[in-house]
């Protein structure tokens, strides 16, 4: 790994916009069709696009043990769950807002760590969750929980779960798999885990190519763009590095929605989001500064072992 923190942080922020840029055709395709058949599409298209990098890497067909695909079994499960919440989200809810909310996986993480990892909490995490979840009540009134909106919201929150889950599980076994094959396999078996659960709806025999294109077009900025930037970057920077320059999505996501969609959020929204964000930056910006102080610059740049294959 090269000590370029310049070039890591450039990565990170292509992921940001390649994470904004994902919620406007998704927002769009929602637009065209049903949530089941988007998710659908995406997922193929991701497979297909991170397949066909997996080849050009290692120039041949990779070959799985059965530790893999026990990995990629659990990874898929929550990659159709996680899409198929966002996917619902996405159609009662703007493209900025689903951003912040989806922010939140940041807290599902450290608290999922917790337990099944071991890996300790400190009073910083608990001062930006506490922070979130005020942003998060200020975002949506608990008394409305019954509006649509407030039901996109519980949509992106659950989503938000999902990639955390995701995030868990990857960072168990990341050291026994390889990272590409494996995200593409997750893919390819989350596909046919959504055959299993929808079989043949009548939606997806009305889909249109809008449609396809949209999700397509949001399969390539997201779960495959978004992820080649983030991996990218974990060569050069500390993963929890990434992780913060990727809190610049929602503001990007915000300019392009304003300029694409002409869709703004209410001053409410913004305060809450903003609020939010600033509760997931603390322990993440807090965590970085005490790296910084206990190790050499070498160690600082060692990359940490939780690249979640989030999407």
């Amino acid at each position: 790994m090269r000590n370029d923190p310049f070039r890591g942080v450039a990565w990170a922020f292509a992921s940001a916009f390649a994470i904004a840029a994902f919620v406007i055709p998704w927002k769009l395709a929602a637009l065209h069709g049903d949530a089941r058949v988007n998710t659908l599409v995406l997922l193929a298209s991701a497979a297909t696009f991170t397949t066909l990098l997996t080849v050009v890497r290692q120039k041949a067909l990779p070959r799985f043990r059965a530790f893999d695909l026990r990995v990629a079994a659990a990874l898929a499960f929550f990659t159709l769950l996680g899409n198929l919440a966002s996917a619902s989200a996405i159609q009662l809810v703007s493209p900025a807002l689903l951003t912040v909310v989806q922010r939140s996986e940041v807290i599902f993480v450290a608290l999922l760590a917790w337990p099944i990892i071991g890996e300790r909490i400190d009073g910083l995490f608990w001062l930006g969750a506490a922070l979130a979840l005020a942003g998060l009540v200020l975002l949506q009134d608990p008394l409305d929980l019954g509006e649509p909106r407030a039901v996109g919201m519980a949509w992106a929150v659950a989503s938000a779960a999902c990639f955390g889950s995701m995030a868990v599980i990857t960072r168990r076994s990341i050291h026994r798999i390889e990272l590409v094959s494996v995200n593409a396999l997750r893919l390819w078996l989350s596909v046919a885990f959504w055959f299993a659960l929808n079989g043949l709806p009548e939606a997806l025999r009305e889909i249109s190519l809008a449609q396809v294109g949209y999700a397509a077009l949001a399969a390539f900025f997201g779960p495959f763009l978004g992820r080649l930037c983030i991996m990218t970057s974990a060569r050069y920077i500390q993963a929890r590095i990434t992780t913060l320059v990727t809190l610049a999505a929602p503001p990007l996501t915000l300019g392009l929605a304003y300029l694409l969609l002409s869709d703004l959020p209410t001053v409410r929204e913004i305060q809450g989001g903003a609020l939010m964000l600033v509760g997931i930056a603390i322990p993440i910006a807090g965590g970085t500064w005490a790296s910084t102080r206990r190790a050499p610059p070498s160690v600082f740049l060692e990359p940490r072992p939780d690249d979640d294959q989030r999407r």
